[in-house]
């Protein structure tokens, strides 16, 4: 499970502590028999004593404190094990950043581009973590408390609202913003690269993210082909007869749509949809010929 910046900051004061005290802590560890169903926080052990480390909010909730208690029970009742609660001040959650704010960065940056690619990468990151916590409040899945926003774009990603192209693209503009940060050499950000980077910032911020599969569910709802649209072919011509409702070409249509995506993503959805036809008509036309 992912931890709060302050879980791990609790952790991490705790492990000095109990190493300080003759022990050896192992993190994350998988407890033995006939424990050995449940994962540790931290396990720390000195001699023939166990102790058994869970880091949880001073705020849990009254099930976490009862399920903590049963387990220190069952861990009691062992020779030389015994369990500890390490807490800490939940953190306060701050604002929801505002979307004038995020169009004022990314305007900001554009204008700067051609002066300084740092101040306009460090804009533009700005810019893309604002955006990100707005899109994760905005699909219900926003933290409890702050994360690292590396650790957001993984989360994001892994409930389905970033493609795994774009996840991976934003991971590594992350790394390069923060050599940034840290005084590290770095190249001129590519203009393409920090026009998608400003273009994704606004879709975010906007709730208009899309993935792969976002696009080919899209484009199916709002285009058929032709064999299923049930549109005469003339062998003559070589040709459907499309009365009006296409051809439509999905590269096209996705671009045109979906101008914030990435050309991998694109390129992805274009031949999911490819192995079905190279041509489409669109359903608003079909739907009209039916009147």
């Amino acid at each position: 499970m992912t931890k709060t910046l302050a879980a791990v900051k609790a952790l991490d004061r705790a492990k000095a502590v109990y190493e300080d005290d003759g022990y050896v802590l192992r993190l994350e560890q998988q407890l033995p028999p006939p424990f050995d169903d449940f994962v540790a926080d931290a396990v720390a052990r000195r001699a023939d004593e166990l102790v058994v480390i869970e880091v949880r909010s001073a705020d849990m909730a009254v099930g976490t404190r009862d399920r903590l208690a049963r387990l220190a029970d069952i861990l009691a009742a062992e020779p030389g094990w015994r369990l500890d609660i390490v807490t800490y001040e939940p953190e306060t959650r701050p604002p929801d950043p505002e979307f004038d704010d995020i169009v004022r960065r990314v305007d900001e940056a554009r204008r700067l581009a051609d002066v300084s690619s740092d101040a306009a990468v460090m804009l533009i990151w700005s810019s893309i973590e604002g955006a990100l916590l707005r899109l994760s409040k905005n699909r219900g899945v926003a933290p409890d408390s702050p994360i690292p926003p590396r650790t957001l774009i993984h989360d994001l990603a892994i409930h389905g609202l970033l493609s795994d192209n774009q996840a991976a693209r934003l991971d590594d503009f992350a790394r390069v913003t923060n050599d940034i940060a840290h005084g590290m050499p770095s190249d001129p950000m590519p203009p393409d690269l920090l026009d998608w980077l400003a273009r994704f910032a606004l879709a975010a911020a906007d709730d208009r993210t899309a993935t792969v599969e976002d696009m080919v569910e899209w484009f199916t709802a709002n285009y058929t082909s032709p064999d299923d649209a049930a549109l005469f072919y003339d062998k003559e011509a070589g040709d459907y007869f499309w009365m009006g409702t296409g051809p439509h070409y999905p590269d096209d249509v996705l671009r045109c749509r979906f101008d914030f995506a990435l050309d991998s993503d694109i390129d992805e959805a274009t031949r999911d949809l490819q192995r079905t036809s190279l041509y489409w008509a669109q359903n608003a036309r079909l739907d009209s010929l039916h009147e």
